[in-house]
């Protein structure tokens, strides 16, 4: 039988409530951190071309580089996330080159350096020996190990300096080999940005304090100028599992809790 008093409570008050958008569930804090390469998210936005895509090369140090330095990335304009504090240190010609042609930044790769100096792991990253001869050891390490020509956008020395070494539009030589393409292939240098930690790697040598201070304000910062979610935020060793860095006694966790608490 038709009630008009059930059709009038149905339609004016129950309906609202039906419709109104229900409030997105913040993250319960203290969660476990995110998982990693299964949990992988390619960007959503829409693909930015290159303005002069050169040769992928093929993992380390081979292919099309421009000419020059590699150049810089300028300092954030968002008011909500500045750019933190950095020395610039230019990766030679030789060590990086353009981006593919549709290639978003939706990765963040941490590594060690495999070297507890600074200034070593400079040499290694930009082969520059400052014009002085003062990174001799890691240019003879080069040579020594037959190690093909490697690069990072960046560097977190021992007591916390930021090293910028290539501009984050361009592709530098830090983790090629990997396992981890989106759904256009595109390989993880294409799309990722590279930090390099000072480190031997060995499980012995600690990651220092001001180490993890500086990498809780430089991944937070790229994630959000990039979009990156935290999931995609990882180590070498889970793009390609024949690397092991960072080594285990890295904390790992404790970046991807800044990370989440910057973008959520």
């Amino acid at each position: 039988m038709f009630n008009p008093i059930k059709r009038f409570v149905s339609n004016t008050l129950l309906r609202p409530l039906r419709d109104e958008p229900r409030p997105t569930p913040k993250p319960t804090p203290g969660a476990s951190p995110s998982p990693r390469p299964d949990t992988f998210e390619p960007s959503k936005k829409s693909p930015t071309p290159s303005p002069s895509p050169g040769t992928p090369p093929p993992g380390y140090g081979t292919g099309t580089a421009p000419k020059g330095p590699a150049p810089l990335t300028p300092p954030s304009t968002d008011p909500s996330n500045p750019t933190p504090e950095m020395q610039v240190r230019p990766a030679k010609s030789d060590r990086y080159n353009d981006r593919p042609a549709g290639a978003d930044i939706d990765t963040i790769v941490l590594h060690h350096t495999a070297d507890g100096s600074d200034r070593n792991s400079l040499t290694t990253l930009t082969g520059d020996t400052d014009g002085q001869g003062v990174f001799k050891k890691g240019e003879q390490w080069l040579k020594d190990k037959k190690n093909g020509k490697v690069s990072s956008h960046y560097m977190i020395g021992k007591d916390g300096t930021i090293f910028q070494l290539v501009g984050d539009e361009k592709r530098a030589w830090h983790a090629g080999g990997g396992q981890l393409r989106d759904e256009k292939g595109k390989d993880v240098n294409d799309r990722s940005i590279g930090i390099e930690i000072v480190n031997e790697g060995d499980g012995k040598d600690g990651y220092t304090e001001a180490q993890y201070k500086a990498l809780e304000k430089l991944v937070p910062y790229l994630a959000k100028r990039y979009d990156v979610p935290s999931g995609n935020v990882v180590g070498h060793k889970e793009t390609n599992p024949q690397k092991k860095d960072p080594s285990e006694n890295f904390d790992f966790g404790r970046i991807v809790r800044a990370t989440e608490k910057k973008i959520q």
